[in-house]
C-alpha cells in the first residue's frame, strides 16, 4: 500500500509539472514584463503624465510597465550618481547641463535609429542642427517652448498705484521698494527669486534678461570668441539692490521655487521670474490663483538696453539612456505616450506648455492663459535659440578653477565682494579655462564670424 500511495503521488506530481510547463505563456506574463523607468525634473506637468502612463500600463499589449519618477530637488545630482554607477533609468526629461555634460559619452540614443518617415515628418520644423541634431544625430525632439519671463500680482500693483509692469531694471527696483515699503506690515514685499540653489535661480532671471542686455550670452562673445563678465557690472549693482531687505522677500538666499510659488499664490510677493512654460500649469493645478490676479513681462534689463536676443528653449523633450539593456522598448514607450496627437493636444490645453508643432496648434484649443497673457508665447522680437558658449559646448572639457559664474555673482550680491575686480577675475578665470581646453584637445574653438546678437545663428 505504501508503494502504491508514494508511485500515486509522483505520478500526480508529475501531471502538475506537465500542466504547468504547458500551461500558456500569457497567464505568467505579469512576472515577466519589461520595466521602462523614466525620470522627470518636472513637477508642473507630473500629475498629466502620470495619468498618461497609467493609461499605458493598463492598456499596452507589449508586456511594459512604466516606471515614472520624480525628481524636482536633486535631478542633476541623481543622474550624476546613476552614470557613475551605471543604474540610469531608460528614458531622462531633457535638461541642457545634462544633456551638454554627457553627450561626449556616448550616453545619449540616436532617435533618427527608431524613427519612421511620418515621426520625422512630424517635427521636422523643431530640429535644428547644433541644437538638437549634431553630425547627423537626432538625440531629442522638443514639443513645447519656453524662455523666461517677469511673472507679477496686478492685484498687488493696483494697491500701491504701479500702472504696468517695469521696462528696466531700474524701475523694478523702484517699484519693489515701493511694495515692501507700503505692504511690507502685510507681509506682502516687492521681489522674490529662488536664491537657495544661484545656478537656478540666476538662470530662470538675471543670466537672461543679460542676453538681451549685452547680446553676449553666459558672458561669451561669440564674435570675439572670449569671454568678459565685465559688462554684468550694472546689472549686479541693481540685483544687489533688489535682494536687500528694502525689496526682497524675507530668506531669499534659503528659497527654493515651489515655496516661492506658493507665497505667490497667496498674494504675499509682487513680481519674481521663472519660466513661461511653467507657471500657467502651476497656477491652474499645483498651487490655484485665480487668473485674472497675475500675468507676464519681459524681464527688464539695466536702463533698457537691448543689444541682442534672449534664449528660447524646446521642452518637454525626453532623452533616452543609450547604454539602456531595453532601448528599441524604451524608444516604443516615448513614442507611445509622449509623441502622440492625443497627448501633445492635451499637454497644451492643459496649460503645461506652448507647442511649437504646427499639426498641434491647428488642432489644439489652449487655456485662456495662452490665449490671453501675450507674453507667455514665443515671442521673435525677443526670443531665439542661441548658440552654446564653450562651457556648455563642452561641459566636462572646460575645468574653470574657483567659484563658477553663479557663485561669484553670489559672493557679489550676499556677499559684497568688489563687483568691479570680481567680474574681471571672473573674466580671466574662464578665459584661461576655455584656452586650456582648446590646448589639452577637450575642447575647441567656438567663433562665429559676423555674429549678430539680434540674429543669432547657433554655428
Amino acid at each position: 500500500m505504501k508503494g502504491k500511495r508514494i508511485s500515486a503521488l509522483a505520478t500526480a506530481s508529475l501531471m502538475a509539472m506537465t500542466a504547468l510547463a504547458t500551461m500558456p505563456q500569457l497567464a505568467m506574463a505579469d512576472e515577466e514584463k519589461t520595466v521602462i523607468n523614466i525620470w522627470s525634473k518636472d513637477r508642473h506637468d507630473a500629475d498629466y503624465v502620470q495619468k498618461k502612463v497609467d493609461e499605458y500600463n493598463e492598456n499596452n499589449t507589449d508586456n511594459i510597465e512604466v516606471n515614472y519618477q520624480l525628481y524636482t530637488d536633486n535631478y542633476t545630482q541623481a543622474v550624476d550618481m546613476a552614470v557613475q554607477s551605471g543604474e540610469m533609468p531608460d528614458i531622462l526629461v531633457f535638461q541642457d547641463q545634462m544633456f551638454d555634460k554627457y553627450i561626449g559619452e556616448d550616453q545619449w540614443a540616436d532617435l533618427y535609429e527608431f524613427m519612421d518617415d511620418d515621426m520625422k515628418e512630424m517635427f521636422k520644423d523643431v530640429i535644428h542642427e547644433g541644437y538638437n541634431e549634431f553630425d547627423g544625430k537626432l538625440y531629442f525632439i522638443p514639443t513645447t517652448g519656453t524662455t523666461c519671463r517677469l511673472f507679477y500680482n496686478k492685484e498687488i500693483f493696483d494697491r500701491v498705484g504701479i500702472e504696468n509692469p517695469p521696462k528696466t531694471l531700474e524701475e523694478m527696483v523702484e517699484d519693489a521698494k515701493l511694495i515692501t515699503a507700503e505692504l511690507a506690515g502685510e507681509g506682502i514685499y516687492g521681489f522674490a527669486e529662488n536664491m537657495k540653489s544661484a545656478s537656478s535661480g540666476l538662470n530662470r532671471s538675471m543670466i537672461v534678461g543679460l542676453q538681451r542686455e549685452t547680446g553676449a550670452p553666459m558672458g561669451y562673445d561669440f564674435e570675439k570668441g572670449e569671454y568678459d563678465f565685465t559688462t554684468w557690472a550694472d546689472e549686479l549693482k541693481l540685483w544687489t539692490e533688489l535682494l536687500s531687505d528694502e525689496c526682497a522677500f524675507p530668506g531669499c538666499e534659503s528659497l527654493d521655487i515651489d515655496p516661492l510659488r506658493t507665497q505667490f499664490a497667496a498674494g504675499k510677493i509682487g513680481m519674481y521670474m521663472s519660466y513661461s512654460h511653467a507657471e500657467p500649469g502651476v497656477y491652474a493645478n499645483q498651487f490655484p490663483m485665480d487668473s485674472d490676479k497675475w500675468d507676464c513681462a519681459p524681464i527688464p534689463t539695466a536702463g533698457g538696453k537691448e543689444l541682442g536676443k534672449q534664449y528660447f528653449s524646446g521642452t518637454s523633450s525626453y532623452l533616452l539612456n543609450a547604454k539602456s539593456e531595453n532601448l528599441e522598448k524604451a524608444y516604443k514607450v516615448y513614442h507611445d505616450i509622449f509623441t502622440t496627437e492625443d497627448y501633445l493636444v492635451g499637454y497644451y490645453e492643459g496649460g503645461y506648455g506652448v507647442s511649437i508643432i504646427p499639426a498641434i496648434l491647428e488642432k489644439a484649443e489652449p487655456s485662456d492663459d495662452f490665449k490671453n497673457k501675450e507674453w507667455l508665447k514665443i515671442n521673435p522680437e525677443t526670443d531665439a535659440l542661441l548658440p552654446k558658449p564653450p562651457h556648455s559646448a563642452f561641459t566636462s572639457g572646460m575645468i574653470v578653477e574657483g567659484e563658477d559664474m553663479f557663485k561669484t555673482c553670489e559672493s557679489i550680491y550676499y556677499g559684497g565682494a568688489d563687483i568691479e575686480s570680481t567680474l574681471q577675475d571672473l573674466t580671466d578665470r574662464y578665459n584661461k579655462a576655455y584656452q586650456e581646453a582648446i590646448e589639452n584637445g577637450t575642447g575647441y574653438e567656438i567663433k562665429i564670424e559676423n555674429y549678430d546678437p539680434m540674429n543669432p545663428t547657433l554655428q
